[in-house]
């Protein structure tokens, strides 16, 4: 869906300031006048295509750390006002002044936290800087803030908004003059509805403000409402060199689950551009009760440690950094950023969570070290079982047998959304036997391999519903005898769809993650085994109904082309999101590449995670 908007032009604001010089230890005082426009917390009405900056009561500027006295009522509301200083500042070469005032010379801030403020065209604090090695003589300040604004409405009540960059670049806390993050800087911005704004047909205007700079994948803001749900924007998402200027976007209607992605052309050069809107059903309204309720599931093969050694020690092609050793915190990273509620996670092994139990190799991986997730994702919980089905929660309590974990699936679900029901695992061995009775999974008929599926059944705390989720990890296209190869894949399949997940999940609406290793298509018809049921793929049924973006569209694999990462992404799909009693309405793939240990980018695993929206 496009829609075209000709962005808000706005030049770069140049500020002039005069020093009325006084005596030592007596008042010092500067006249801030604004002569073109500017970001700030109030603008005046529009003049000639410009907003002229009206300062604010309380508002405080400082140089070179000094900080003025707050700006009184008398002062507010006009374009031109008298900072008071206790004392004037020290000589030095170069004078830094900022807004707003910061005790340490050269700081710039960019708060943390951002609020909501009823008909405010730009949130406050919105830095400005500028030097000078005269105080007498006028100081040309400039904007540091890229200002975002779009307008939405729906009917829903809008809580809080994350604003954050997908590949780690600073938005939040202490900059240079330059712009330059420093120590604490935060890829993270939280903005406040306080205590929640009603949407209704009425746009509202929402703001908010980055450093201006270079952002290689965009930048992204969720917005959540009460009950649960939430939407994503993204902006810049080809990567953009945004500037201090304001951002104008289109208005948009609140659509749980729905993603809007404003394309690659950059807005504020004032030319007419095309929004792409990806990821929402035609006909979805935010009043559907349909919508009232929507959670974000996802599956990831994190590429076990012993897999990536193998790889690595037969192709010296393959960068050193994709061990587990070195990409253990990128898979974290990546997690992170996917932030669903619930994931399945595939080949975990016990190089790669951390229990209290004393392994033969004590959870080391080939370096001598120990690198496991838990501590990494403290907002998550686990459900996971060793090869004995020994269960281990989010405590992690000792190991009670001797079996080795293995590798296997795990669920990592937040428990702050949901409430864990139940939890179990069972085995695609040809028995349909819920509890093997050992170690290796035994009590099976010997044809195919056993493979387990994981399963937890959730209560979704802010709506009381339930739902089931399954993971799982099928065998190879070609791990059976010459004459039927396909045929240990088959049967994982045939038994997940024909007999685990109706017989666990009942009618409960479910969902069926994991790396299947087949894509539609094949020659074996394994794929359609998945789909025969009541389950459907959600990539297939979003692209159905015209709903799947186009890059997922063009590039639809889940594996980059080759383990060295060249030739780009894979056609092969072997990752699902599988879902009944759903309606899916956003499919996205993981294809950003995070810093590894020596801040090389890589992709974190040979796949690539899948995150889908479903709304129930």
């Amino acid at each position: 869906m496009n829609a075209k908007l000709l962005s808000l032009l706005a030049a770069l604001p140049v500020l002039l300031l005069s020093c009325d010089k006084e005596p030592q230890k007596q008042a010092f005082r500067l006249k801030a006048g604004v002569e073109e426009v500017a970001v700030k917390t109030v603008l005046g009405s529009k003049e000639s295509g410009k907003y002229p900056v009206l300062w604010s009561e309380g508002d405080v500027i400082s140089v070179n750390g000094l900080v003025s006295k707050p700006l009184t009522s008398d002062e507010a509301g006009a374009a031109s006002a008298t900072f008071t200083f206790d004392e004037k500042p020290a000589d030095a070469g170069v004078y830094n002044v900022v807004y707003p005032g910061s005790t340490t010379s050269g700081r710039v801030v960019f708060p943390a936290s951002q609020s909501y403020v009823e008909n405010s065209f730009c949130p406050g604090a919105a830095p400005l800087v500028g030097q000078t090695d005269n105080l007498d003589a006028p100081v040309t300040m400039r904007s540091c803030a890229a200002v975002i604004r779009f307008s939405i409405k729906g009917n829903v009540k809008l809580t809080s908004m994350e604003v954050s960059t997908p590949v780690g670049e600073k938005i939040s806390g202490n900059f240079d003059m330059n712009l330059v993050p420093q120590d604490g800087a935060s890829a993270k911005m939280n903005y406040s509805f306080g205590s929640g704004l009603a949407l209704s047909e009425t746009a509202r205007t929402v703001v908010f403000t980055v450093p201006a700079g270079s952002y290689q994948k965009g930048i992204r803001a969720v917005l959540k409402a009460s009950g649960g749900s939430s939407m994503t924007l993204s902006f810049f998402t080809s990567g953009a060199t945004v500037e201090a200027k304001v951002c104008a976007f289109p208005s948009i209607t609140f659509q749980a689950g729905k993603e809007i992605i404003f394309n690659e052309t950059d807005p504020m050069g004032g030319e007419e551009i095309d929004i792409e809107e990806t990821a929402g059903a035609e006909g979805m309204n935010a009043d559907d009760a349909a919508l009232a309720t929507a959670i974000s599931v996802g599956s990831y093969n994190i590429w076990a440690p012993s897999a990536r050694k193998s790889v690595m020690d037969a192709d010296d092609t393959v960068s050193e950094q994709r061990s587990w050793a070195n990409s253990y915190t990128a898979v974290a990273d990546m997690i992170k950023l996917l932030d669903c509620d619930v994931i399945g996670l595939q080949e975990v092994t016990r190089m790669v969570y951390k229990t209290t139990y004393q392994w033969t190799s004590d959870n080391k991986d080939y370096d001598g070290n120990v690198h496991t997730l838990n501590s990494l994702l403290p907002s998550y919980s686990w459900v996971i079982y060793n090869a004995n089905n020994t269960t281990y929660d989010s405590s992690f309590p000792n190991n009670t047998t001797a079996a080795g974990l293995g590798s296997t699936d795990a669920i990592l679900y937040k428990s702050s959304v949901l409430t864990l029901n139940a939890k179990g695992r069972a085995w695609l061995n040809g028995t349909k036997t819920a509890h093997p009775n050992s170690g290796t999974g035994g009590n099976w008929d010997g044809l195919g391999t056993n493979r387990p599926a994981t399963w937890a059944r959730f209560t979704h705390k802010a709506s009381g519903k339930q739902f089931f989720f399954i993971t799982t990890h099928l065998d190879l296209p070609n791990a059976g005898e010459e004459s039927d190869p396909a045929f240990p894949q088959r049967r994982n399949a045939t038994e997940l769809i024909e007999w685990f997940a109706p017989t666990y999940a009942g009618d409960l609406p479910s969902v069926i993650t994991g790396d299947m290793n087949v894509d539609a298509g094949d020659t074996a018809g394994n794929y359609d085994i998945l789909v025969s049921g009541k389950w459907k793929d959600s990539y297939d049924i979003m692209k159905e109904w015209g709903t799947l973006s186009y890059i997922d569209q063009r590039v639809k694999g889940t594996m980059p082309a080759n383990k060295n990462e060249e030739g780009g992404f894979s056609s092969w799909r072997p990752d699902h999101v599988l879902f009944y009693g759903f309606t899916p309405s956003f499919y996205m793939v993981g294809r950003e590449k995070l810093p590894t240990a020596n801040g090389e980018q890589h992709w974190p695993s040979d796949h690539l995670p899948v995150k889908v929206v479903l709304n129930f």
